[in-house]
Formats: structure tokens, C-alpha cells, sequence
């Protein structure tokens, strides 16, 4: 939730590496004993066809081969958690439910702007041949000037115009959506009754919600479900992200209520 973004991502990622050390404790013990038990086998001992032992060996030999199978399959579940921990210890995307989101997004902007200038003045200077110019800019370097003056395929130097055209749509899209979150932050909160229950948007928790009286039908959860809404036990609420797409969801489930469900 909004409320407690950084709490819920440290969460995440604490839960990914208990996961992670779990399975790697499971792989060596399933392992370790798989080993013990292979050991009783003598080395080469084939299994006797048509002696009264054959059965025995045979489930004896299977249970080993599961057992192999087991830490190898523990070993890939340690591993897909360890890399799931470092993907969101790494993972820099800005989402909207972050309470630092618009701050986040407008020095994204900054960014892409002062990048947006550089590479026009790096163009220039190249132009001119102008390599003191350059290196007097805070991104000049020896290095890039070098790059930035080794002709491409086409025998172009400086910065292609696709590289501004992509920051350009990039500075576009964020400001998009700075206007969308500022207008969320405008809206009042609102709660909107209907028998049984309320739809709200919770602006503290970055959700829009549907809270009933008492557990829905199985026909009422099955549309929620349908409009990406999930239940959170925590929130004792049906909800899903406080955004365009959240809000308008609300309002097509809010209607389905009322057309198909008797009393709504």
C-alpha cells in the first residue's frame, strides 16, 4: 500500500532470501541423503531380474532417483529467489503507489532534459570540431569525444536523432504521467454506497476498494476477479491500484453489480 510502500518492498525482498536460504538448506539435506542411500548400493551392483529381491531394489532405486530430483528442484527454487531478491534490490522503475512517485518522476525529467541539452551541445561542438568546447561540459570526456566522433554504419558522427527522438518520447510519457498522479492527488477521496457494501478511494493506501458487509457471492467475486480486483486480507478489501484504469474498473463493476446482482 501507498501507506507503507518501502515496508512492503523490504518485505519482498527479506521473504525472497528466507526463500532462497530454505531451499538451499533442503537441496543439501535431499542431496546429502540420496548420497547416504546410494551408498548401500554396491558400486556397478546391477538389479537381479527374476530374484525375489528385484521389487525391492527397484522402489529402493526409484526413492533415490526422486531424491536427486528433489534437491535439484530445491536447488532451482534457492536460485529463482535469490535472483527474484536481486532483481527488487535492483529494480529502479518508479511505481505509482510510492509515495515519493511525483518527486521520483520530475527529477527523472530534470535528468532527461539536462541529457536532452547535452547531446545538442555535443552535437554542435562536434560540428565545429570544437573538442576543448566539449570537454568543458560536464559529461565531456576524452573517451566519449572519441566514440561520439567514430563515423556509424552510415558514416554519421554526434548523437543519431533517433537517441533524441527516444528521450524526447521518454520525457513525454513522464510528463504524462506526472499529470496523472497530480490529478489523482487533486481528486477528493470518495465513498460511494451500494447495498451491501461501499466502493472507496483510498488515496492513504493508493487503492481503490470495495468493502462489503459480509463475504460476497461466488458470482460477485467472480466479476471483481474478472476486473483485476484482488482480496486483501490486511485492507479486508477487494482493490486494486488508485489509477485511471483502477477507477474505471470500479465504475464497470459498480454497474455489473447493480444489472445482475437482485437488490443492487
Amino acid at each position: 500500500m501507498k501507506h507503507n510502500f518501502e515496508e512492503r518492498r523490504q518485505n519482498r525482498i527479506e521473504y525472497a532470501k528466507k526463500q532462497a536460504a530454505k531451499n538451499e538448506r533442503l537441496s543439501d539435506e535431499l542431496y546429502n541423503q540420496a548420497t547416504k542411500m546410494s551408498s548401500a548400493i554396491p558400486f556397478g551392483q546391477p538389479i537381479l531380474v527374476g530374484h525375489h529381491s528385484e521389487k525391492r531394489d527397484r522402489n529402493y532405486r526409484d526413492k533415490i532417483h526422486n531424491k536427486f530430483g528433489q534437491a535439484f528442484e530445491a536447488s532451482d527454487k534457492a536460485r529463482y529467489y535469490e535472483r527474484k531478491a536481486e532483481a527488487i534490490e535492483s529494480n529502479d522503475a518508479i511505481f505509482s503507489d510510492d509515495p515519493g512517485a511525483l518527486e521520483k518522476l520530475r527529477a527523472q525529467i530534470i535528468r532527461l532534459e539536462a541529457n536532452q541539452s547535452f547531446m545538442k551541445e555535443a552535437n554542435r561542438f562536434i560540428r565545429k570540431k570544437d573538442e576543448e568546447g566539449f570537454l568543458n561540459m560536464e559529461l565531456g570526456t576524452p573517451e566519449l569525444w572519441k566514440e561520439l566522433n567514430t563515423p556509424d554504419y552510415m558514416g554519421r558522427v554526434g548523437f543519431a536523432s533517433y537517441a533524441f527522438s527516444n528521450n524526447s518520447t521518454n520525457i513525454r510519457r513522464i510528463k504524462q504521467r506526472i499529470q496523472q498522479l497530480e490529478l489523482l492527488e487533486s481528486r477528493p477521496a470518495s465513498e460511494v454506497p451500494f447495498p451491501g457494501g461501499i466502493v472507496k478511494e483510498n488515496k492513504e493506501a493508493g487503492r481503490v476498494q470495495f468493502l462489503f458487509d459480509e463475504k460476497p457471492s461466488e458470482q460477485i467475486r467472480k466479476i471483481l476477479k474478472g476486473n483485476a480486483f484482488r482480496w486483501s486480507p490486511k485492507e479486508e478489501a477487494w482493490q486494486r491500484h488508485l489509477n485511471a484504469n483502477g477507477i474505471f474498473a470500479a465504475k464497470v463493476v459498480l454497474k455489473k453489480l447493480l444489472e445482475t446482482q437482485p437488490g443492487y
